[in-house]
């Protein structure tokens, strides 16, 4: 009779601990799995965004790097008849090194924007195509931060196309 109460009650037992852990605990260790998922994929947002942020501060540093480069190639005077008579020397001096001969050169209205000033100039000259080219060049590969505007070109003389008249409109960038 022992034998059968002690079947009995390990029967119970082990009953009472599968209707404990189906009831009580079950519903618990769903909710807290449901709980560490959700903060989980919290966690993984938050990495997300440092990740983000690391990336966007590395992207401010290299603009500021190169902010700080342009400064260094706008022309440097604060007046805009300086400015100006700068570009014009600057411009004057590619043309020279290229060859062109030089019929004028004269400013132009300055352009304001918020914290600079575009200095505009008018350049007039003539030569053939090779030194055109190379004057071009040179106002490309320079170091001040220049910029052709416009340009036009058209032959000097119907009997001699290859000696051309070039017409520039140029600009620099100041400091306001």
């Amino acid at each position: 009779m022992r034998k059968k109460v002690y079947i009995m009650g390990s029967a119970i037992l082990i009953f009472s601990l599968l209707l404990f852990e189906s009831y009580f605990i079950g519903p618990q260790s769903r909710d807290l799995k449901e709980s560490i998922a959700l903060k989980y994929e919290t966690l993984q947002k938050y990495e997300r965004f440092i990740r983000e942020a690391e990336t966007t501060e590395e992207a401010i540093k290299k603009a500021i790097e190169q902010t700080d480069e342009i400064k260094k190639q706008i022309i440097t005077e604060n007046s805009r008849f300086l400015a100006s008579a700068v570009l014009q020397r600057k411009v004057e001096g590619l043309a020279e090194k290229a060859g062109l001969k030089i019929i004028s050169i004269r400013p132009l209205n300055v352009v304001k924007y918020e914290t600079y000033m575009g200095i505009p100039i008018y350049f007039d000259g003539s030569g053939d195509i090779k030194k055109i080219s190379e004057f071009l060049r040179l106002i490309e590969s320079d170091k001040m931060l220049i910029k052709i505007d416009k340009i036009s070109m058209h032959p000097l003389n119907v009997s001699n196309p290859k000696d051309l008249r070039v017409r520039i409109q140029i600009s620099g960038l100041s400091k306001t």
